[in-house]
Order: C-alpha cells, then structure tokens, then sequence
C-alpha cells in the first residue's frame, strides 16, 4: 500500500488494520478502537481504516471525523457520503429544533390546564364559604388585567427567542468572511434585516437580456450561508433547480452549455466545499477530483474558471492532506472538454428534462495532472480566472504575511512553471479585490474592490494589463460576484442597496443600472452567464 505521497506505509498497518477489523466484527468495540487508531495514526491516508473507525465510535461527532476523512481521501465513496449525510442529519436537523418546540408548548398547555383546574376548585371554595358569619377577608389586590394567557407567553419567550437566534447569528456573520475560507474572500453573504430609509428607486430593463444564469437562491437557514444552484432563465425570469436540496456554490457552465461544474458542500469533520461535474438536469454526477484521481486530494476547493474555449480549468485549494498547505493556492487543470454531437434525429431537449441529454465529456488524458501555480507560502491565493483562450491566469493574492503590501491582482501565463508573474495592480491594503472575471475578447478585467473591513465595494474595469482601470459601478453599497454579458456589452452584479441581495445589470457604455430581479427570498447572487 502506497500513501498519496508516494511513500509505502509501515508494514504494521496492514496487520493491525486485520485485527482491528475482526475486533469490531466480534463485537470488541474496545480493542478495535485501539487498534484502528493505531493504524489511523501510522497511515493518516488509510481509508479502509477510517471507515472501520467510524463503525466502532464512541461518540457522533468522532463518527462524522472519521467518514469526513474518508470522503476527503476518496470523494468517491458513496457509502461514506450516504452515511455522513445521515449521521449530519441526525445531529443538526431542524426537525429536532421543531419537536423540541412543539414539546415545550404542549407543556406549558398542561401547566396552563392545571392552573385553570386549580383556580376553579379554589373559586368554589370561596363560594362554600361566603355565606358563613365570619371576620371580613381582607382585600386582595386584582391580578394585572394585562397578564399574558400561557399562549400568549409562549409566543412571546418564542419571539424573544428567535430574535435572539437571528441577532447572534447575524453578529457572527458579520465577523466571518466567505464562510469558513481564508479572510479575504469574498462570500455569498447572509440575509440582512430589513428596514432603513427605501433607496431611489431604479428604472426597469428596456430591453430582453439574452442567455441564462447559475444563481444560488433561496434565504439561509444555517450559517454557513451555502444555498441551492438555479439556472435562471433571462428572458423569461423562470427559476430551475440544478442541485435540488443540496447546497453549494460557484457554479459554472461548462463552455458547451449542457453540463455544469459547481462547488458542493461536504459535511464531516469539518465543512467544506468540493467539486462536482453533472448534467444540467442533475444527471451523471460526477466528482472533478477523479480527472486527477485525487491525487493530491485537494480541501476547500472555490473560485472556479473555465477557458470559453474548454482548454483547461482553474480553482483554488488547499493542499491539506500532503503537503498541510495553510493558505489556498490556485491549481490549472489540462482538462479539455468535449462536447459529443447531438444525433439529427433525436428532438432537441426541453430545458431540465432528464432524457436524450449528450454528454460533454473531458478527454480521458492518460498523464492528465492537476498543477499548482502559486508557489507554496506565497500568501493567501483566491479568485483565480483563466483566460478566454486558456493561455493565462489572473488571481487575487494577499502577501502581507510574507512581507508583502496586502491584496493585488496578478497574472501568469500557462506555461512550465507558471512564470513569469506579473503585479497588475499595486494599491496594496488600500482596496481588496474579489470576483476577478475575464472579458469574452481577453482584453479586459472585470472585478469588485472596497476599502478593507468596509460595508461598501465598487466595480471596476482595467486593461489586461493592468493600465486605463475605471470604476462601472460607484457608490451603490455592496457589490460582489459581477459577471460579463456573453456579449461583453453588460456587467450583473449583486447588491444589498435594497436589504437584501438583488440582482443588477450594468451598461457598460452608458454606466446605467437596472434591478434585474424582486425576488421573495433574502439572497440571490449569480456565478455564471452564459447563451
């Protein structure tokens, strides 16, 4: 047995992972524990060893670390997602919170139809002995008329409750950035409360927009923010699921426009995000990892582009399992897609129907290799974007812990070695870049920068290389993920100016806005345009 690494694991493993095995098939949870950790500690990427480890745990969350590690050594292990998918729903299911609920009130009812019973008995009491000569009873003050009835009470404490939930959590996402990644991420952020005074309003769009939006939408529910991917149709504003329940994000159109990459949240020892390859009507998933065979497994895998012309993807990464890479880096994958030819007689099909769908599939590249192109330690590495034609990648990196100013965009071409890099911009801490996008010519780039720790970021737009950089968008709040029109000619952006993420459409040449959507839910935030 081999590690990811190369390297052959201590022949010790091979025995104690026997033993530990039969141990725990006997029933011996005890010794099989032992020697399972054991083998766990020798060989940290022995799958079988953590998955045996996971059937003799004390506790659940030692469970969930155990299968976590399984579905990062292999993501392809269905039986250990299915698992980890149950044991994470068993532990944080809403469902609980609402039995807890409807036991409580059910409670405080009985308290409530005790009390009454009590308080009749002692009525008639009262009345028995009214009519008896006795010394007057002192008077007694009237209870307050305004006293709550136990229902009443139990709304209230039930609102105060609440409040409190949605205060708390709305006070530690704003201390979070892009959930759970590296500080100078850009997230998908958390509802805002409503209120304030209503912002000028804007006019609507004149005209048709063309093409179709990867949206994630809905309200959150948990903290993490991650919501379902839509495909949003521009034209007609209609909304289909790509990931039913499943929640993720930084959706992508594979450049023919059948199939979609995306990042889905994985749950286990700790949360994170990998990616996954399927059709549009959610058909032939597939796990990206496997195009490198997972080796090196990659965690926290974000911030994904695709060449328009199918030559070959980037994302960013950590190394964690190899290499314990602190910081994310940018990683360039020589995948090529195909797409395969649509049979003349088949009928086109309808959008998110499940039948008569080609495949675009990659090339089955014997020596195909995922490449890292930002040099280990050399700062917080995010936003990667490759090129339209596939021959270069820009990527946001903050160097301030290695001597650097801070945050600035920089390009590299795709080449043996990734090199030379060049600095395109050199504001340092001033600004913090985010959402870097390519123009479908190449010829410009398209990104979001605020001032750091500011409720505000503006859009901007700069040469290639660097030089005539503009602001399209000022002023108008928060402003993240701004994506170009296929036809380079509008800019959709989302903004919370209203209190709530809504989606924006930029003319490029005329500098108007329009408010592309109304939406009833809190966030709505797109991560591709495409025809």
């Amino acid at each position: 047995m081999t590690t990811p690494s190369g390297g052959t694991t201590d022949p010790r493993v091979e025995q104690l992972l026997r033993e530990g095995i039969a141990a725990a098939r006997a029933g011996d949870k005890e010794t099989a524990r032992a020697k399972l950790r054991e083998v766990v500690a020798l060989d940290q990427y022995n799958e079988k060893g953590w998955f045996w480890l996971a059937s003799v745990a004390e506790t659940a969350e030692e469970r969930r670390v155990c299968l976590g590690n399984v579905v990062v050594i292999n993501p392809n292990n269905e039986k250990a997602k299915q698992m980890l998918d149950q044991l994470s729903f068993s532990i944080s299911s809403p469902f609980k919170e609402d039995d807890q609920a409807r036991n409580q009130q059910a409670f405080i009812r009985t308290i409530a139809i005790v009390g009454g019973v009590i308080a009749i008995l002692l009525l008639l009491v009262i009345v028995l002995f009214s009519n008896r000569e006795e010394p007057p009873i002192p008077t007694v003050a009237a209870l307050p008329t305004s006293t709550p009835t136990p229902d009443e009470s139990l709304q209230t404490a039930t609102a105060n409750a609440a409040l409190a939930l949605i205060t708390q959590t709305a006070n530690a996402e704003s201390t979070r950035l892009a959930r759970q990644l590296p500080p100078t991420w850009t997230p998908s952020p958390p509802p805002t409360p409503r209120g304030g005074p209503s912002p000028t309003p804007l006019p609507s769009l004149p005209f048709t927009l063309e093409g179709r939006l990867i949206v994630q939408y809905g309200t959150p529910l948990t903290r993490d923010g991650y919501l379902p991917l839509f495909l949003y149709n521009l034209a007609t504003g209609q909304q289909t699921p790509l990931t039913g329940r499943e929640r993720g994000d930084y959706g992508r159109f594979v450049p023919d426009g059948r199939r979609f990459v995306y990042a889905r949240l994985v749950t286990g020892a700790r949360q994170q995000l990998l990616f996954r390859i399927a059709n549009l009507n959610g058909s032939q998933p597939q796990e990206l990892s496997a195009f490198w065979r997972n080796q090196p497994p990659l965690a926290d895998q974000a911030m994904l582009s695709i060449a328009r012309d199918g030559e070959g993807l980037v994302f960013v990464a950590r190394n964690v399992t190899v290499e314990n890479d602190p910081t994310s880096d940018v990683y360039y994958l020589p995948v090529r897609f195909v797409a395969q030819p649509v049979p003349t007689e088949t009928p086109t099909p309808a959008e998110g129907e499940a039948t008569a769908e080609p495949t675009a599939e990659p090339t089955a590249e014997a020596s195909l290799q995922v490449q890292r192109v930002t040099a280990r330690d050399s700062g917080i590495n995010t936003w990667a974007a490759l090129s339209p034609d596939g021959k270069q990648i820009a990527f946001v990196s903050d160097r301030r812990d290695i001597g650097g100013n801070g945050h600035d965009i920089y390009v590299v071409p795709v080449n043996e070695g990734f090199a030379p890099e060049r600095a395109l911009t050199d504001d340092g801490d001033a600004l913090v870049e985010s959402g870097l996008e390519w123009s479908p010519d190449g010829k410009q780039l398209l990104f979001a920068a605020g001032a750091p720790d500011s409720r505000r970021s503006d859009l901007f737009i700069m040469d290639a290389d660097g030089s005539n950089r503009r602001a399209i968008v000022e002023n108008f709040g928060e402003c993240v993920r701004p994506l170009w029109s296929p036809n380079g000619q509008y800019v959709v952006f989302s903004s919370k100016r209203s209190g709530k993420w809504e989606l924006y459409v930029v003319e490029i040449a005329t500098g108007q806005i329009y408010q592309l959507t109304q939406t009833e839910e809190d966030v709505i935030i797109a991560t591709d345009w495409s025809n």
